[in-house]
């Protein structure tokens, strides 16, 4: 291990024990990021070229690592949607605000919609069969039985799922039926999956804009760096979006060899019947009740508001605890396992390693990775900015976009120094800083996400004062 790697540590250790808050800095001496910078700066200024070698070994590993679980990851995605097309004749996938469960045979499909409060049971069957009503409240009893994979329905719903509870929600349901899409209109199935590579490429080209800020957290600021950092951005976008139009080749290819097989036959005598049953008009506060005490004391342990938690949890996923995005991130507030995950790991567990998707969809687990990743946003990557109102408006802009995308916001020249841009925030009031960012944000995402977040906060202002 060498010296950087020693100093990390040990000051890793030391700001476990620190609490940096909103409205108070910590003088120099009681700062360990400020101890530990001032070692990185030493080192950069007297490191033997052997350590620099090793620090770009370990960059370009991990970069690699990390392009290597992409292209997996999606090959996974892509493989599930294409067997799922060809039995169903379309595809569903869970998102942040919506959870998505299928049945071991895949004929039956479960979907918790948690912005719109409605769970809907789908069953794939012969244009000949009737689907019964004592048939759906079957499945849907079933598909509640806890596992360790699936979501807690008493949870949702506020009760256990009853056979009889089951009955009620079966017959006030809205029932549809419909021939499978592929069949319907094949036009509209492929540009509604085309579509979803589009914006899950707009995600991975948005997130390694965050790895390259995680990468290069501990590296001296130059002009020499940030060219390369922003020429190998753009190569990695480059390869990103050679990686969508293989993948939408593929699925078009996929298509058309179903297009022309017998399981085309086999679509035109399948339809799908669906049951949507309301969850009742459920206010967010009650949606965030299970999480609260949870929330307040991780809030408490690294001074940050509740309600700001809240309001991130409540835009990142509608208090979905099985959440999941393009990304792909999971649970409550929506972790990256190879961007956050890791800076949490490292910061909380001293471990250089992901976090696992089974890990983060534990509630508790999720909410003290997110606010922890918070935290470090707060007292490490944005804590140049004096004014705590604003390195508010900054570190919800970059929980959503990176700390590189913000300081590229207010640098004149683009810049993805974090520093440098901090001088310039602090010259501008609260107000401009948040104004800056909802009209310069470099992706309209990221302006309405800290538009949503500041405006869902006064909904938990009152859990503040609990």
């Amino acid at each position: 291990m060498n010296f950087l790697s020693i100093s990390i540590t040990v000051f890793i250790l030391m700001l476990i024990n620190s609490n940096v808050t909103f409205a108070q800095e910590s003088p120099l001496s009681e700062d360990p990021f400020a101890e530990l910078d001032k070692e990185i700066k030493s080192l950069n200024n007297e490191g033997s070229p052997s350590d620099i070698r090793e620090f770009q070994q370990w960059k370009s590993e991990y970069l690699y690592e990390y392009q290597n679980f992409r292209k997996e990851h999606f090959k996974r995605v892509d493989d599930i949607r294409d067997n799922l097309i060809s039995l169903w004749g379309e595809s569903d996938a869970s998102s942040p605000s919506k959870y998505v469960q299928y049945s071991k045979d895949n004929k039956t499909k479960t979907t918790i919609d948690f912005e719109k409060n409605e769970l809907s049971i789908s069953m794939l069957h012969g244009n000949d069969e009737e689907i019964s009503q004592l048939f759906v409240i079957d499945s849907l009893t079933k598909m509640a039985e806890p596992t360790s994979s699936n979501i807690s329905f008493s949870q949702v719903i506020g009760q256990p799922l009853t056979n009889n509870l089951a009955e009620y929600l079966v017959k006030k349901a809205k029932i549809v039926h419909k021939k499978t899409a592929f069949i319907t209109n094949k036009a509209a199935l492929l540009a509604k999956e085309i579509m979803l590579i589009e914006e899950q490429s707009q995600a991975q080209q948005s997130q390694i804009e965050k790895i390259y800020d995680l990468v290069n957290v501990d590296t001296p600021n130059s002009d020499k760096l940030a060219k390369e950092t922003e020429n190998n951005i753009k190569k990695e976008k480059a390869q990103i979006e050679i990686e969508k139009q293989t993948r939408i080749t593929a699925l078009q290819t996929h298509t058309t060899k179903l297009n022309n097989s017998i399981k085309r036959d086999a679509l035109k005598n399948k339809k799908i019947t669906t049951y949507t049953m309301p969850l009742g008009n459920k206010k967010d506060l009650v949606k965030a009740k299970p999480y609260i005490g949870h929330v307040k004391a991780q809030g408490n342990r690294w001074g940050l508001s509740p309600s700001l938690l809240l309001a991130i949890i409540h835009t990142e996923s509608y208090f979905n605890p099985k959440a999941q995005s393009h990304i792909p991130a999971f649970g409550l507030m929506q972790i990256v396992p190879r961007s956050a995950g890791i800076d949490v790991n490292r910061f909380l567990y001293k471990k250089d390693l992901p976090m696992t998707e089974s890990y983060l969809f534990q509630s508790e687990n999720n909410i003290e990775t997110g606010v922890a990743y918070m935290h470090i946003l707060n007292s490490r990557y944005l804590k140049n900015i004096t004014n705590s109102e604003s390195r508010m408006y900054c570190i919800i802009a970059a929980y959503n976009t990176g700390s590189g995308n913000v300081a590229k916001t207010f640098n004149t020249d683009g810049s993805r120094n974090i520093n440098k841009a901090a001088k310039i925030i602090n010259a501008l009031s609260p107000k401009e800083v948040y104004n800056h960012l909802v009209e310069n944000l470099p992706y309209n995402e990221t302006k309405n996400y800290v538009k949503r977040v500041i405006k869902r906060k006064k909904i938990y202002a009152s859990v503040d004062s609990i």
